[in-house]
């Protein structure tokens, strides 16, 4: 009996950003079991494998994987099949593309590349087809997509940084005395943040948790506030107002590093400034003195509070329009918005402010139209008692635990002819609709991800984008939501059978994943379907690269914690050792290291005179898009009488594990909804009834439950399940599509403006882009919806 190995393999559960490697053990040529990955140094004890990555292997001998090719024998979406080798599918789609081209030209493409499928999604599934599209001239329609974009945004205008702020190393929890977890699960769903949220409360923090649900991480905190749905910037601009008015703000960091005692222009909004010069007003001379870009020392001493006028122009400090703005916040202002209590909410407030160092740990739930001054809320929360930068507090605007950011060679991959020519072109999802209905595009090459299912709304694919195409291609491990309405399926190897670099999940260490077993069936890896397809469409000698060559291309990296290390990392190096410790500093990774900051004025600025050209220069309680408020079922203006609320199940990534008959029962066998009782009463639903959940984009079937982890005032259906697995119709169909022209103010018009003036519009992974997060606003949860009891008639 041959005995056990172990290669590194990167979990397919990717979309909890957690990231995880995780080691897979084989054993007589099988995979038997997956187990925590063994980090060194600093790291060490960090690894971890959630019930997801537990049961990733099994998804490897699944009988519904895909192993062959497949052509639509049938109408799209009809279901029917026919089996054909991969010459025959790779010659079709050749000759395919190289026609559309000729016909239409080459930008009527569509490469549909999101990075967050087939794990590691920062790969060569994603950066080949960056190259391709580089090369061709193709459409990418992922502009401002419109996901988890609020703290992209928040980040951007206050501290000038875009990606920077998204990481944080949570061993900087574990001496937090006080931490506000707020619109995020991780109990349930991110196991490394959870397991230092748990040491932080061993040591005698305080845990708060901020949300929509009482779910797990609501269980296990010492308190949990419910809020309103949209709500959450009221309650944190209330706190924040409550310590200006107490006057326990941290004036000497305040004015050090944030934009507090710089002149505002009343009549303009901008911060007075001439040739790269600021101004503040100095108390000692009464005058008004200039300031360097970013200077953390003032000669005299800075005013924080008047009006001045200068030359016939009235001007005020930066904390002076704050505490103006603040004002409106008061509790009793915030509990009609959110519903909690005046006088929890200045508890809140106290306590926040009393325990130093805090966390406030932002994730990605608040999904709203006006999620973005939520984050730039709890930004500014973090400036004012000091805690961004210190050492045991501070803000994440979204939990991403991976340690040190560490950059790879990706660009010389994406743009094999230099930056300066890509072909690309890049248009923003609104146009890109908006473009399909006309029939502007022919082909569309899904690359990474599953449209149909994970970008909403269903029928915006299958009914306007779609039937315009002369082709559909999906390349996955499974027939998913888009793949039933391609053309031909393409079968994909999953993590635990290909070589790749496992980038992003590194914990400061470069991992390589390895193959555990050969690819089952006919699945082929991203390296060999993009050499066999660039032979038939003229781009052969840029795709001749094997796997190894690939991944040496990318080690090779000037990227100081990467090419510093001793002895090198290459690729022979990992084969022998599986992981190799990045030349990091022996500290947890934090953004705010250096307090330096690449905003025009040098600073934070929770006064932006960027968004002041749009009206918002601070952070300001909006209303959302369309999930209904107090005020308006009060007035009866509501668009609908519920929110809806697409949850995740916690045994289910996006639309991973859901073909796992164990991950399918242990989510409850079929998808179902869930209600509070009082909003059950009211409507005469009884737990198990069937009913549709409806409003003017489509409805779902769904047997519903009676759940008092439900608010009020909010209906919910699992997200994650496949079309097929609902009776009628889906939960997808309800949602406000993303990127909808229709949810774009100007304020996310702006922003989009500002990156393109920034020459920051481009392919994802690229290490220069970021338009595919900028200029749309996330409406997941933005939504409204109806419900009713179906009669015995209706339900059969």
């Amino acid at each position: 009996m041959s005995e056990e190995s172990w290669v590194c393999t990167a979990c397919p559960g990717w979309g909890d950003h957690e990231f995880c490697a995780i080691k897979t053990v084989v054993k007589d040529g099988k995979i038997v079991r997956t187990e925590p990955l063994q980090y060194t140094g600093a790291e060490a004890g960090e690894g971890h494998c959630c019930q997801k990555g537990i049961m990733s292997w099994r998804e490897v001998y699944d009988k519904d994987r895909l192993l062959y090719p497949l052509k639509r024998a049938g109408e799209r979406g009809e279901g029917k099949w026919e089996r054909i080798s991969w010459d025959q599918a790779l010659d079709e789609i050749g000759a395919k593309l190289m026609d559309i081209r000729e016909k239409y030209g080459a930008e009527s493409v569509t490469v549909w590349n999101i990075t967050a499928s087939l794990p590691p999604s920062q790969g060569l599934d994603s950066l080949l087809g960056e190259r391709f599209n580089c090369l061709w001239g193709g459409t990418d329609p992922l502009n401002a997509y419109g996901l988890d974009n609020g703290p992209y945004y928040a980040s951007y205008f206050d501290m000038g940084n875009f990606y920077k702020y998204m990481m944080i190393d949570p061993v900087k929890f574990d001496g937090s005395t006080y931490i506000i977890i707020w619109g995020a699960n991780p109990v349930e769903n991110q196991q490394r943040v959870a397991k230092h949220v748990v040491e932080a409360k061993s040591r005698g923090a305080k845990i708060v948790d901020v949300g929509l649900l009482f779910d797990a991480t609501a269980g296990y905190a010492d308190w949990f506030i419910p809020v309103k749905p949209g709500s959450d910037t009221a309650l944190a601009l209330c706190m924040a107002n409550q310590i200006v008015q107490r006057e326990e703000y941290d004036k000497p960091y305040l004015t050090k590093y944030t934009v507090a005692p710089l002149l505002v222009d009343v009549e303009t909004g901008q911060f007075a400034e001439n040739e790269g010069w600021f101004y503040y007003w100095d108390e000692e001379s009464g005058s008004m003195k200039p300031s360097a870009r970013g200077a953390e020392e003032y000669e005299g001493t800075p005013a924080f509070e008047g009006t001045y006028e200068v030359d016939g122009r009235t001007y005020k400090p930066a904390f002076q329009m704050l505490k103006e703005h603040l004002a409106t916040y008061t509790p009793e202002y915030q509990e009609a918005i959110t519903g909690v209590p005046a006088a929890d909410a200045i508890k809140l407030g106290e306590e926040y402010s009393a325990h130093r160092p805090s966390f406030i740990l932002g994730a990605l739930g608040l999904r709203y139209q006006n999620q973005g001054d939520a984050y730039r809320a709890f930004y500014l929360l973090g400036m004012l008692t000091g805690n961004c930068g210190s050492a045991n507090g501070g803000v994440t605007s979204e939990i991403q635990p991976c340690g040190w950011p560490l950059g790879f060679n990706n660009p010389s991959i994406v743009f094999p002819e230099g930056r300066e020519n890509d072909k690309a072109h890049y248009v923003t999802q609104a146009d890109y609709f908006e473009d399909a209905k006309k029939g502007k595009y022919k082909a569309f090459l899904k690359i990474a991800g599953n449209p149909v299912h994970n970008c909403p709304n269903r029928s915006r694919w299958t009914e306007d984008t779609f039937p315009q195409m002369e082709l559909i291609v999906d390349y996955d491990i499974w027939m998913t939501d888009t793949g039933e309405w391609s053309d031909y399926v393409l079968p994909a190897c999953t993590p635990f059978e290909r070589e790749e670099l496992v980038a992003a999940a590194q914990y400061n260490h470069v991992v390589l994943e390895q193959k555990a077993i050969e690819p089952r069936g006919e699945c082929k890896d991203a390296p060999w379907i993009w050499r066999a397809l660039s032979k038939r469409i003229g781009l052969g000698e840029y795709f001749d690269k094997t796997d190894d060559e690939w991944i040496a291309m990318r080690l090779n990296t000037p990227y100081p914690l990467l090419a510093k290390v001793d002895p090198p990392i290459t690729l022979e190096r990992l084969k022998k050792e599986h992981l190799v410790r990045a030349a990091v500093p022996p500290i947890p990774f934090d953004p705010f290291f250096g307090m330096k900051f690449e905003t025009p004025t040098g600073h934070m600025e929770f006064y932006s005179g960027r968004l002041a050209n749009v009206g918002v220069p601070m952070a300001t309680y909006n209303e959302p898009y369309e999930a209904p408020t107090p005020r308006q079922l009060k007035e009866g203006t509501a668009k609908h009488k519920y929110q809806f609320f697409s949850g995740r199940q916690r045994f289910f990534m996006q639309s991973m594990f859901t073909d796992d008959p164990v991950m399918r029962e242990l989510s409850g066998g079929i998808p179902t909804g869930r209600i509070n009782p009082v909003d059950a009463e009211a409507e005469g639903i009884l737990d198990g009834d069937k009913v549709e959940v409806y409003n003017e984009r489509g409805h779902v079937v769904i047997e519903m439950r009676l759940d008092q982890v439900i608010p009020p005032g909010t209906i919910q259906v699992w997200f994650g399940w496949r079309h097929r697995a609902f009776e009628d119709g889906m939960y997808s169909e309800l949602l406000v599509p993303l990127g909808d022209a229709d949810t774009i103010n100007d304020v996310a018009k702006y922003w989009y403006k500002c990156t393109e003036e920034d020459g920051a519009v481009g392919a994802l992974l690229s290490g220069y882009a970021y338009s595919g997060m900028a200029g749309a606003w996330d409406t997941i949860w933005d939504c409204a919806c109806e419900v009713r009891k179906l009669d015995a008639g209706e339900e059969e």
